[in-house]
């Protein structure tokens, strides 16, 4: 098959590239018009200077609209940046549908472009045109230039000044894309703090569906006659419940980074043992070569959060599972002191220093891998709870009888 007649006269030797010809439909039109800034300019400037062309320019292209989105104009045009053209009636559009540079020397000396209707009708002589791609290889524009008289613009460093200011300006699109799209997941999640913490949040959100989908599938396959489908089916779910409560973790990681203190909702209840062992049970069950003892002598009536005291308790084993030696059980036990419930997660880790304890509910904290304490979100958000509680939570390690987390709560009736 022979190449058509834009790609015969297209001057500037490229790698062919069929990328995506749209950048989000949501785009903030403000990002178009803040790259009308020094550093855009900057590069226009060096372009003109090197090249000698007139007018040197940057244009948003879609196949419905031409957007001009930095202009450095010495021919007397009055273009301007957020100037906007009949697409139809621009070279950018062939550059844009076919994905080739164009660029002659003088329109009139050119088999093509000496009858071509837009030299005539914006009065120009010499011409280049290179696509600008953002570092994802989606088609932003063109990076253009062009003269009234003729210029030797198809010349190899030329060419070669074009293909790089063309790739530095898809770069600084790019870079001022992200933090638009930062931007606006801060805002949508009344986030004040810095992109990371809006990341963990979107990412907790984007996680909960296809979650649900394979916790409902696991539990399809744990029901059916199979016996090995059902055992998968147990574990498939085990581990899905998992990755729910990490996504919990980061939901409420992301809230109190946005100043959003954990929320409860303490109501009276006469069963919290029973809550307890239930979080006990599946630790049990998940974690086989471990031991668990579990003493609780609480009260009869005690008012609290049931869901954030066992996301609570799971934290701290699952801290100790991780942390704590595995030739000695995972001690919990719960006790009445005056009117508060006092509960104790020991574990048989190695000692973790004073200057680790410090430090060691903060989220943004690395401790030594030896240490025997969570590196994660978990003791950081066990802290929130039960400040939420208007409660506390200490740990004490030493070597002889290990690490021992303790909360105290005043929620006796």
């Amino acid at each position: 098959m022979g190449l058509s007649q834009l790609e015969a006269f297209a001057i500037l030797p490229r790698t062919r590239r069929r990328a995506a010809i749209n950048t989000p439909a949501d785009i903030d039109l403000s990002v178009l018009t803040a790259t009308n800034s020094r550093a855009a300019h900057y590069i226009l400037e060096i372009v003109k200077a090197q090249t000698g062309m007139g007018l040197v320019g940057m244009a948003w292209v879609r196949s419905n609209m031409w957007r001009a989105c930095a202009v450095v104009d010495d021919m007397g045009l009055g273009m301007k940046a957020g100037d906007e053209l009949d697409v139809d009636s621009t070279l950018c559009k062939d550059v844009m549908e076919s994905q080739l540079g164009i660029a002659f020397d003088d329109a009139l000396d050119h088999p093509v472009f000496r009858d071509h209707k837009t030299p005539k009708l914006y009065g120009f002589r010499a011409y280049i045109s290179e696509p600008i791609l953002l570092t994802d290889g989606s088609y932003f524009g063109n990076l253009f230039a062009l003269d009234a008289e003729p210029r030797p613009i198809t010349s190899e460093k030329n060419r070669a000044i074009f293909t790089a200011c063309a790739g530095i300006l898809g770069k600084l699109l790019q870079d001022q894309l992200i933090s638009q799209q930062l931007t606006n997941e801060i805002q949508s999640f009344k986030e004040t703090g810095n992109a990371r913490e809006v990341f963990l949040a979107v990412v907790a959100h984007d996680l909960r569906n296809p979650l649900q989908a394979i916790t409902m599938g696991a539990k399809m396959l744990a029901r059916g006659d199979e016996p090995k489908a059902a055992k998968l089916g147990e574990r498939i779910a085990t581990s899905a419940r998992r990755m729910s409560k990490l996504i919990d973790d980061l939901v409420d990681y992301a809230k109190g980074r946005a100043g959003n203190a954990i929320s409860v909702a303490p109501e009276p209840t006469q069963n919290l043992a029973a809550a307890l062992h239930t979080v006990i049970d599946e630790f049990v069950e998940a974690h086989p070569q471990h031991a668990f003892i579990a003493t609780l002598e609480l009260p009869a009536e005690v008012r609290v959060d049931i869901p954030r005291i066992q996301q609570l308790l799971s934290n701290l084993l699952g801290n100790a599972v991780a942390y704590g030696g595995s030739d000695f059980p995972i001690q919990i036990t719960g006790s009445l002191e005056g009117k508060d419930i006092v509960i104790l997660v020991n574990n048989r880790g190695p000692l973790v220093p004073d200057e680790v304890i410090a430090q060691m509910f903060d989220p943004h904290f690395q401790g030594p891998k030896s240490a025997a304490t969570s590196m994660g979100l978990g003791l950081s958000i066990c802290k929130q709870i039960v400040a939420a509680h208007q409660g506390s939570l200490t740990v004490l390690s030493c070597s002889d009888a290990g690490t021992t987390f303790t909360i105290r709560l005043p929620v006796v009736l």
